[in-house]
């Protein structure tokens, strides 16, 4: 518990002082965690960004690195901003549902300077170990009408 406690430490000073900017979206603020709940543990990373393109957004997409020691990256989680989360859901991903049955869902868009929460999280099964994060933006496209 007291390995976790300080890895949570490192994590959180090195997450604060590592925000992201990307044309059209910024990412305000960023921490993240060890949780549980039945019977899994996993690393979530929850923040906030903002639209600074100026223009709606059709979605932020963002990609959490998780990083060992030496600073390589482990794994990675794609993210979008809290209106956007349906879009993590691959449609044609599901098992027993043919390609093209289902439609992308929509989403709102983000409006200039607009400010919304993101989340992403890595499974500690399926994770190799890791000393710290990344946060980074990239995509951000314009919402069409």
């Amino acid at each position: 518990m007291r390995r976790h406690a300080r890895a949570f430490g490192l994590l959180v000073l090195t997450a604060v002082a590592a925000c992201s900017r990307a044309p059209g979206a910024e990412v305000l603020e960023h921490h993240g965690r060890w949780e549980s709940g039945y019977g899994a543990e996993w690393y979530n990373v929850v923040g906030r960004l903002k639209n600074v393109s100026g223009h709606p957004l059709a979605y932020v997409k963002l990609r959490i690195d998780a990083l060992d020691a030496s600073g390589k990256t482990v794994a990675s989680s794609d993210a979008y901003n809290e209106s956007a989360e349906a879009l993590t859901v691959q449609v044609e991903d599901i098992p027993g549902v043919a390609a093209g049955a289902l439609q992308k869902p929509t989403v709102k868009p983000l409006a200039p300077d607009a400010e919304e929460r993101f989340r992403g999280s890595f499974l500690k099964d399926e994770t190799p170990p890791f000393t710290d994060y990344h946060v980074t933006i990239v995509e951000t496209p314009p919402a069409t009408n």
